[in-house]
């Protein structure tokens, strides 16, 4: 991710819009739906971190697959801990180079080897190297034992580790994401390369071609990467030939780029463009598997907010590349209008990562799309998020025929109008219709909007159903308002109508709101569950004929069948 502003600079810059009434961009009239295709998993992908070993791995909450709801989750079988809502991930940074205060805080650091503790690779006092295969074993049999299989795995062959050399012969640097110097002897880094492979080998079998690699993770900034393009390029090129070496039928691809993937004369920070290096890879017969980004927005920077300019960010950014295979990676919403505090976990998530996904999944067909969790988890407590949310209503419909709809708002022009999307669905049996309603802005104005739906859909034989997740109706909110009546929300929350975050960024005393949201368990669970439920006497969804008028509130995300 890129380095923001300050927290002031932010918030000026979202007033100003804000007080100047800049619209995100009307939904476009109603039109004939698109057709999309058949429904796949493609969002159903996730990050996890080397140094924290067994991230992500949780118990399926009971209440995900209770009797008394309707939207129920799909655990994973034969197992009782598993990623939810993930089928695939990377393991980003496997082989070392980590910060020291991260090793501290998750009791990783070791006295005897200081930040070298999890590297892979370590120099000894007589200058041999030292690998340690344990560490590989240590990394992915949680996983294996949860059911995954090494094709679900991406492993990143990175960061560099801190005991190799360095270009210029200093110590290696320290950036956010552990160390950000190249290495400085090319062969060194291969010799670590071709070792791993080895060990991976030795662990798995044939299996290990199986795992997918990446290397370079926004290493197009040097914030991450402090190198020439030329310098990216031939590590590149190392990685490529030391891995296939040992294991020749393995894919590889670079990590994530970042904004439009290009460097231009005023970008400093800018390491290499990424259609350079799909030349570069060209010319010396590099396989390259897929092309992946990261993509995500911020509260606190409004011109770029929107589901639409977000996608158009990511599709315009391929438009330039050669013919390849799209990933999107760190996809999400953060930060709060008042910054880098928090992020929204509730129905804005939700509604933006729907409308984004959506047009990706039209423009650019992406492999797969990586999110950030569906769960805010605190100790053994795990409240239901936007993201999961999404999720667990996309489940639902995977294999089933898809449309993409565009919604039409009949009211009087508003400066602020919320960005409309919707989804059909149908696979024979059944059919939906997803609406979003999604805006920055705080407002309990709710709207009527009109669809006109594909013929066959919703009906009328059955009466329609519907559940709704809005601003107001979801954990988050709830827990906000208990926050609020302890007197325990924090003031630039307690300030901001729409700002909804994880449990704990929201409060003012973090123990106090554990211990609050222990005492109250059961009746966040509640909520949790009427989210998940069929409502039948929904008076702001009617039908007249293949057109379908939903009243819909901003950041409402409306499943009706």
């Amino acid at each position: 991710m890129r380095r923001q502003p300050s927290g002031a600079a932010r918030l000026a810059g979202f007033l100003l819009l804000l007080c100047a009434g800049l619209a995100l961009g009307r939904a476009a009239p109603a039109a004939s739906a698109r057709d999309l295709g058949t429904l796949g998993p493609f969002y159903r992908a996730t990050q996890l971190q080397g140094h924290l070993i067994g991230m992500g791995l949780i118990e399926t909450p009971a209440y995900l697959t209770a009797s008394d709801i309707d939207l129920k989750y799909r655990a994973k079988s034969g197992t009782s801990r598993e990623i939810p809502f993930a089928d695939s991930f990377t393991i980003n940074r496997f082989l070392g180079g980590y910060r020291d205060d991260w090793l501290q805080k998750f009791h990783e650091w070791d006295d005897r080897l200081g930040r070298r503790s999890l590297d892979y690779a370590i120099r000894g006092s007589d200058g041999s190297w030292q690998f340690r295969p344990e560490l590989i074993q240590r990394r992915l049999e949680p996983y294996f034992a949860a059911g995954y299989r090494p094709r679900d795995i991406t492993i990143a062959l990175e960061n560099v580790p801190w005991d190799l050399a360095t270009p210029d012969g200093r110590p290696p640097e320290m950036g956010p994401w552990g160390r950000r110097t190249p290495p400085g002897d090319i062969e060194e880094w291969s010799k670590i390369v071709r070792q791993f492979a080895t060990d991976l080998a030795a662990y798995l079998g044939g299996d290990s071609s199986a795992i997918q690699f990446e290397t370079g993770v926004e290493y197009d900034e040097k914030v991450s990467f402090d190198a020439t393009a030329d310098e990216f390029f031939r590590y590149y090129e190392a990685t490529d030939r030391a891995l296939h070496s040992v294991l020749p039928e393995a894919a590889l691809s670079p990590g994530e780029f970042t904004g439009l993937g290009a460097c231009a004369p005023n970008m400093p920070h800018c390491v290499y463009d990424t259609r350079d290096f799909l030349e570069f890879a060209t010319r010396d017969q590099l396989r390259v598997a897929d092309v992946p980004r990261s993509l995500h927005s911020f509260l606190d920077k409004p011109a770029n907010l929107s589901p639409s300019s977000t996608a158009e960010r990511a599709i315009q950014s391929y438009a330039r590349l050669p013919k390849t295979v799209p990933e999107i990676h760190q996809f999400g919403l953060l930060n709060e209008p008042f910054g880098n505090q928090g992020s929204d976990t509730a129905a804005l998530r939700a509604n933006w990562e729907f409308q984004v996904l959506l047009r990706l999944w039209e423009a650019l067909k992406p492999r797969r799309v990586f999110h950030w969790g569906g769960f805010d988890t605190i100790g053994r407590m795990a409240f239901l998020n936007g993201s999961g949310f999404l999720r667990l209503v996309l489940d639902r419909y995977v294999g089933s025929h898809a449309y993409l709809i565009y919604p039409h708002d009949e009211g009087a022009a508003r400066p602020r109008s919320a960005e409309l999307l919707a989804l059909g669905l149908a696979d024979g049996a059944k059919s939906a219709v997803i609406v979003s309603s999604f805006s920055p802005h705080a407002s309990d104005a709710a709207r009527p909007v009109n669809l006109e739906l594909p013929p066959g859909m919703l009906d009328g034989r059955r009466p329609l159903k519907s559940i709704r997740y809005s601003q107001s109706s979801n954990v988050q909110a709830r827990i906000r308002a208990d926050l609020a009546a302890d007197n325990n929300l924090r003031p630039d929350f307690a300030g901001c109508p729409l700002c909804l975050a994880n449990p704990i960024q929201m409060a003012r005393d973090a123990d106090r709101a554990r211990a609050m949201l222990a005492r109250n368990w059961e009746n966040y669970v509640e909520v949790i569950k009427d989210n998940l439920r069929w409502h039948t006497e929904d008076r702001g969804i009617s039908r007249d004929g293949t057109g379908l008028r939903v009243t819909l509130e901003p950041n409402e995300l409306v499943l009706i069948e």
